[in-house]
């Protein structure tokens, strides 16, 4: 693992290095490229229709790439190295500390942030994600917001005589199981079990975890950023107290070797009681089968959202999302503003977040009735403001790795059928926090 990690390190320094020596290309008029993820069902043609009014207003014509969310790490650092980059990049909100501390990205100054409303103008877990924690540069801006939060069928609830109420604190949500459990519940001839959860084989797995962690009072690394606390008490009761769920048969087995959109399609197929995942589900339930949806399902109208259940700590969610950024080496930076300028201000991030099933960065988009005035996103609305995120480093990138693989060992102990034993937990995190800290500490 020590040699692994130091070739990556390697590799990002010789990315920094031949970045920052790549020369800015001229300015080629009223052109833009803009590279992005695929955030919706139609990708391009969803963002064409929605810079229609902008490509109107200024003149400036924008060429859009999609790239796949499995190709983009490797593409975006490979044109960083070459310097062959788009004029705008969009970056995984855990991305842009690494991107930037290869010297791919340009600094906003602070005229360029006020123009943009200022950092009070976003989601506040969203800003800490704008450049490296504590260097007092901005190298990105939010773009959109994707936040957790807690699905369940009210028919199986009912069934089992528990209250929404009820799922409000880690005592209470078990409980809650519990009884969903015992009552064996099954609705329109389909057994429906109490919880969904998935396993080691999501990509989502630590983003799965993260919360029970933080709400136990646990975290991944110290303020210094030279020490991991994985092997913290609250660290391990937070993972203990969700791995219960699953040890107390609330959870099917089989669930943990399937990935949350696995998990997802047996919610809205109506084979789990809850489970939790992002804003985007609603427009799934709400959405005509013929679209891909599940609309008209006896889930899509049975269902409900709430926030997390609060542990010791109160109620905490993952915060993830999508940031914008002007590429170092791009060859039209002034048109590359005005277009993030765009993207980020009202309309746009209200109209974008009903395409994507994503929520907006903008705290005043939530205003608008679309979120305001909807029973389920008003949900997600309250959700960004208890949010969490992950420490703004460049290394994280090679710490998900380490933690994504520790983690799934430790499913691996609660799926093999032999006896629990906690301490073969506390064991991973142990060398999980001796991983993490050859990383953080590398070179020095």
């Amino acid at each position: 693992m020590k040699y692994s990690s130091l070739l990556l390190i390697v590799s990002l320094l010789i990315v920094s290095l031949v970045s920052g020596c790549a020369p800015a290309k001229k300015t080629t008029g009223n052109v833009v490229e803009l590279w992005v993820m695929p955030n919706s069902l139609e990708p391009t043609g969803d963002i064409e229709r929605l810079l229609q009014p902008f490509e109107k207003q200024t003149g400036i014509k924008v060429k859009i790439t999609s790239v796949d969310w499995g190709a983009a790490w490797s593409k975006i650092t490979t044109a960083a190295t070459s310097g062959d980059v788009p004029d705008i990049v969009q970056l995984g909100s855990t991305w842009v500390s690494a991107i930037t501390g290869m010297g791919a990205l340009e600094e906003l100054s602070k005229e360029a942030i006020a123009e943009l409303g200022g950092a009070d103008t976003f989601v506040p877990v969203s800003w800490t994600t704008t450049g490296i924690e504590n260097s007092g540069k901005t190298t990105a801006i939010p773009w959109f917001v994707d936040a957790r939060a807690l699905y369940f069928r009210t028919d199986a609830l009912r069934k089992a005589g528990v209250s929404a109420g009820e799922l409000g604190s880690w005592k209470s949500f078990k409980n809650a199981l519990s009884r969903l459990y015992q009552a064996d519940v099954v609705i329109e001839g389909q057994p429906v079990a109490p919880l969904g959860i998935s396993g080691k084989n999501d990509w989502n797995v630590i983003h799965s975890l993260a919360p029970w962690i933080w709400m136990a009072g646990g975290d991944f690394l110290a303020p210094d950023r030279k020490t991991c606390v994985l092997d913290s008490k609250e660290v391990f009761d937070g993972i203990a107290f969700y791995i219960s769920l699953v040890r107390e048969n609330f959870v099917p087995i089989e669930y943990l070797e399937l990935n949350t959109a696995q998990v997802s399609g047996n919610f809205n197929d109506g084979a789990c009681a809850m489970y939790f995942d992002g804003p985007y589900e609603i427009k799934t339930l709400t959405r005509p089968a013929a679209e891909g949806g599940a609309a008209g399902s006896l889930t899509s109208r049975n269902f409900a959202i709430t926030g997390y259940p609060a542990g010791p700590k109160g109620r905490i969610t993952f915060v993830g999302g999508s940031s914008l950024a002007i590429c170092k080496g791009a060859k039209n930076k002034a048109g590359a503003f005005q277009l993030l300028k765009y993207l980020t201000t009202k309309t746009p991030q209200v109209e974008y977040a009903k395409v994507s099933g994503f929520l907006p960065a903008r705290r005043d988009a939530f205003d608008d009735p679309y979120f305001a005035n909807d029973p389920y996103r008003k949900v997600f609305k309250e959700a960004v403001l208890y949010g969490r995120t992950y420490p703004s480093i460049p290394s994280w990138g090679l710490l998900e790795p380490i933690l994504t693989r520790r983690f799934g060992i430790m499913w691996d102990y609660v799926t093999s059928g032999s006896e629990y034993d906690p301490e073969k937990i506390k064991e991973q995190l142990k060398l999980a926090k001796k991983e993490v800290e050859t990383i953080l500490n590398q070179g020095q």
